[in-house]
């Protein structure tokens, strides 16, 4: 498959350099037979247009917590159904062959969600989904007046997603767009998650205020040597919760579009991710395809806080 005007993000995600060609090339490795977890704010599957870019292989799941209904699976606030387009839609997608389980852990049309559905999906998701599962966490926890000290620590999310890895299951994290350094913040700290970083072209991204988790006074993506590798994360094409397309900018769109590499590369490997003890040797594998030394700073400095220059693309 060649996709012609795929949008930057998409091109440059095919690319080993950044010389771009207007097209997004898939070979037989498009994520079939691979499963995405995508906890974030629904998807908006009662839309014909929306579901028809799935062709069927997505799901929109409530959260279930105590036996009880705490959240409704479609998403009336957009930014799921944004971040389900990037990793497997047909048109704006990176795996446009895998299949989305959606679980909505945000409060009703807002985007605000308590940490608690989170660690409740997680735990979950590690008691019953097998080895080779991916979840996708475009979410964060940041202080809410943008600073970046304190940072925000929460034990009990690290040790949900701890236990996911733990039972082989690829936890693809965003790092998160108030430029602070992921290692004063949960969950983006800790090694169990495979957090993602955003670029314009092979500069870290910086944001404008259209961004849905833009912070005032801040807005770029964090550094920090926690940060597995880098994606594309600005001005990228994408779909409204009404099916019709938008540009997305943050590091939730450079997450979606890693998970979407993770199936292709897992479908790639045959039983290489199902047969995984934990998500360390997934995660390396996907850090050692990954073109070092690509990605600068502002103005082509070298990136802060020890932060790896790691760029990953579709190499299968």
């Amino acid at each position: 498959l060649a996709q012609s005007n795929p949008g930057w993000g998409l091109d440059r995600l095919d690319e080993i350099t950044p010389v771009l060609d207007n097209t997004y090339n898939l070979t037989s490795n498009d994520g079939t037979g691979r499963t995405i977890y995508m906890l974030d704010s629904g998807l908006a599957l009662n839309n014909s247009a929306v579901a028809a870019e799935f062709s069927g292989r997505a799901l929109a799941y409530e959260l279930f917590e105590n036996g009880n209904t705490i959240v409704n699976g479609e998403d009336c606030f957009g930014h799921g159904t944004q971040v389900a387009s990037a990793i497997a839609s047909n048109t704006y997608g990176v795996a446009k062959s895998a299949n989305i389980v959606s679980v909505k852990i945000t409060d009703g049309c807002g985007i605000e969600s308590r940490i608690s559905r989170s660690i409740t999906a997680f735990n979950q998701l590690a008691e019953w989904v097998p080895a080779g599962t991916i979840v996708n966490w475009s979410n964060g926890i940041w202080n809410e007046d943008g600073s970046c000290y304190p940072g925000i620590i929460n034990i009990a999310l690290e040790n949900a997603i701890s236990a996911c890895h733990n039972a082989g299951i690829i936890v693809v994290v965003a790092a998160f767009n108030d430029t602070c350094n992921t290692a004063d913040f949960s969950p983006t700290r800790i090694l169990q998650a495979f957090v993602v970083g955003g670029t314009s072209m092979d500069r870290i991204a910086g944001y404008g205020q259209d961004e849905i988790f833009y912070i005032p006074g801040q807005g770029g993506s964090r550094t920090g040597s926690n940060i597995s590798g880098f994606a594309p994360g600005e001005s990228i094409l994408t779909m409204k919760k009404d099916g019709t397309a938008t540009y997305a900018n943050g590091t939730s769109m450079s997450t979606a579009y890693v998970s979407g590499l993770f199936a292709i590369a897992c479908q790639a490997a045959g039983t290489f991710c199902d047969s995984a003890i934990t998500a360390a040797s997934l995660y390396q594998a996907m850090r050692d395809t990954g073109q070092v030394g690509t990605v600068t700073g502002v103005g082509g400095t070298v990136l802060p806080n020890g932060t790896p220059s790691r760029f990953l693309s579709n190499q299968w």
